[in-house]
């Protein structure tokens, strides 16, 4: 055989190994998951008007749950509102969103991280509610610590119509009657 017979063979398959290695890497990224198409679309959760949904870990701190039990789902795209009503009328301070693999990952050997980024966005922060977003094509799961203000001070029983600027009507009542009693003379 001739060496120019060797050459176009050789060149042959090289260009035979590379369009099929073309087409390995074409087929495997159609058909890899990824945020194309309607694989990707999410959904939305209320989280916390229910018994069980979150708790109260001290009078200026709230948490979605134990931290060494099951954390929340948090598939991709999913929005959760968060409508917690322990809050007291209060509004969020900070809002400190975790993330993990893996539900329960303090145990077993997990492991989680803050979440930052679009792994969770925070919106519509306000009296008794937030709202967190899974803005990637990522599942995770989700454990959620909120610091509130302090409550205001309660005002003492025998001080709640004066503080609020409302007049005692037998005051009033008393002053006529000392009035009229003043005109009748003796």
């Amino acid at each position: 055989m001739s060496g120019a017979a060797i050459d176009k063979r050789s060149s042959r398959r090289r260009v035979l190994a590379f369009v099929a290695l073309w087409i390995a890497i074409s087929a495997a990224a159609l058909l890899a998951p990824g945020c194309y198409g309607r694989n990707c679309e999410g959904g939305f959760e209320t989280y916390g008007p229910d018994a069980g949904q979150g708790f109260m870990v001290d009078e200026n701190r709230w948490a979605s749950g134990p931290m060494d039990g099951t954390w929340l789902w948090f598939p991709r795209q999913r929005y959760y509102i968060f409508d917690v009503r322990a809050f007291g009328g209060r509004a969020p301070t900070a809002i400190f969103p975790y993330i993990s693999g893996t539900p329960e990952p303090t145990k077993n050997g997990g492991n989680y991280a803050p979440a930052a980024g679009n792994l969770a966005e925070i919106f519509s922060a306000g009296p008794n509610r937030f709202d967190i977003k899974n803005d990637s094509c990522s599942d995770y799961y989700l454990y959620v610590v909120v610091d509130l203000p302090p409550l205001p001070p309660e005002a003492p029983a025998g001080d709640a119509g004066a503080d609020a600027g409302i007049a005692d009507a037998s005051v009033e009542e008393d002053a006529a009657a000392d009035a009229g009693d003043a005109e009748a003379g003796p």
